[in-house]
């Protein structure tokens, strides 16, 4: 499987593109493993899409991700999402997820990198360069944090929050492949904080029911990443009402 892997990677940064490849595959190798190639325009976006659907090596095998190719090409739709990402998955050779990411804010690497939550997966190839940015801080004693360079941990509105929420899942998902996420989680708790400590500002009844809303499903959230702290364990019921809930806020 390591082969596919390295495979892909050597192959995306032989496209003549502005992007750069992050995430998972730059890490020590798991099961599960994945590409993640972000490109800086819509250009460089088009010329991977190409490339990728007209080598039979790479697949769409998913009915949505064809779906919003097909969205995307034949139809000049917009398929962006509220966060200016677009993103197609293809699959290499039936075993390796490649995930070709355009997102509207970010013109280079450190931009990129930067946005990321999680400083051991804030590490990059810029394609066009040649160049490696690594913005973690312990990565070789397979220590995690939060990441530093990521400006929405600073004064976050509630948006920003309930946005660097949706990744929580990550501090489990990386601790099964064998790095400490434990300082990552205490953060993701001092923003369910805030979440909790956040008045309505506001004359409007809808943003009240909303507030309430999110605060309700963060106290759940934050319990369960306590009890998980203390035990690192989680089971599948848990799991699935913290997908639940972090989905809700």
């Amino acid at each position: 499987m390591k082969e596919h892997i390295d495979y892909v990677v050597d192959y995306l940064k032989k496209l003549p593109i502005k992007g750069c490849i992050t995430g998972s595959c730059l890490l020590d190798y798991f099961d599960d493993q994945d590409v993640d190639l972000f490109v800086y325009d819509e250009k460089s976006f088009n010329k991977v899409l190409f490339n990728l659907y007209y080598n039979t090596n790479f697949l769409i095998l998913d009915k949505l991700e064809q779906w919003k190719l097909d969205q995307y090409l034949n139809k000049e739709y917009n398929n962006k999402s509220s966060f200016g990402i677009t993103t197609i998955k293809f699959i290499y050779n039936t075993c390796v997820p490649v995930n070709v990411i355009l997102k509207k804010s970010c013109n280079n690497i450190f931009s990129v990198l930067s946005s990321f939550d999680m400083d051991i997966i804030s590490k990059g190839y810029d394609i066009e360069s040649g160049q490696t940015l690594d913005l973690s801080e312990h990565l070789p004693k397979k220590q995690a944090t939060w990441n530093k360079w990521n400006t929405n941990f600073y004064d976050p509105e509630l948006w920003q929050i309930s946005r660097i929420l949706r990744q929580l899942q990550r501090v489990i998902k990386y601790h099964k492949r064998g790095y400490n996420t434990d300082a990552v989680c205490t953060k993701y708790i001092e923003l369910i904080d805030r979440v909790q400590e956040f008045q309505n500002i506001f004359n409007s009844d809808n943003f009240s029911e909303k507030l309430k809303i999110r605060k309700n499903n963060t106290k759940v959230v934050k319990e369960i990443c306590i009890l998980w702290l203390k035990t690192h364990e989680i089971s599948d019921e848990q799991l699935e009402l913290l997908n639940e809930k972090i989905k809700e806020i």
